[in-house]
């Protein structure tokens, strides 16, 4: 009795999480070149294990299409993602916060990721300019901040994790990796899922600068904030953040 209600209750939650993947997701996609509206129509297959669809990427009018087969591991779902031409790209998707962030790769490499909201209306990047707020473009893209350790024992490691700013104020997770080599044993781990940056997507939280000042404009009990966070700083492909507050600094490099 046991084994059968462990049973069950495995498969309830392999079904609620494919059924959470189900559905048509609308956002952005973005990479070296910029960013890019896209939508993803999701089902599960009749064994409930899969997450099947499409992708659309509209670029410059033009629409994409992209044919999605993944396998589902609780709040996640990894596989394939093919071209019209052929062409097979490795894709990963993660439900969190209220949406579904998404990376795709090729020959190992990510180029690029997607932020989507169920049900919700494209953020188009057109309309978002009509709030009025200035972005220094210089800031749109992926950003890595890295951080290396040793000690005496011999043992030494490292970990970088990124943020991606849109063009539309959104920020998302770009992943995070860490790794650590001693005398006799080594490791590494990637991964994703930064609670800080899914609260602040979740809220609807939008970036804009003013001089080299990053602003966050929120919604605080209906009344709409602006809030400077950090100055600062951009050459030759490094990103510098002052906090306002205590002054530590972090460095970021473009990706």
């Amino acid at each position: 009795m046991k084994t059968a209600l462990s049973i069950i209750l495995f498969l309830i939650s392999m079904n609620s999480y494919s059924q959470e993947f189900q559905g048509k997701w609308t956002g952005t996609v973005s990479g070296n070149n910029g960013t890019l509206d896209s939508e993803m129509n999701l089902k599960y297959n009749t064994t409930k294990t899969q997450i099947l669809g499409e992708m659309i990427v509209t670029n410059s009018g033009v629409k994409d299409f992209y044919t999605i087969n993944t396998d589902v591991s609780q709040s996640s779902a990894k596989g394939t993602l093919k071209y019209k031409d052929g062409t097979i790209f490795n894709i990963e998707m993660t439900l969190s916060g209220g949406g579904l962030s998404q990376k795709i790769a090729y020959n190992n490499q990510v180029i690029l990721q997607g932020t989507y909201q169920k049900g919700a209306p494209k953020p188009s990047i057109e309309a978002v300019k009509n709030d009025g707020l200035y972005r220094d473009p210089a800031l749109v893209g992926h950003w890595t901040h890295h951080e290396n350790y040793s000690s005496s024992g011999g043992f030494y490691g490292g970990s970088s994790s990124s943020i991606v700013l849109f063009a539309d104020g959104r920020i998302g997770d770009g992943g995070s990796k860490s790794y650590v080599s001693g005398p006799n044993s080594s490791g590494s781990s990637s991964g994703g899922g930064n609670s800080t940056i899914d609260k602040v997507s979740a809220s609807g939280a939008r970036w804009f600068t003013k001089g080299n000042i990053f602003y966050w404009r929120v919604n605080l009990n209906g009344q709409t904030k602006d809030i400077p966070n950090s100055k600062y700083f951009i050459k030759d492909g490094a990103l510098l953040l002052t906090d306002i507050q205590t002054g530590k600094k972090m460095l970021y490099y473009r990706k």
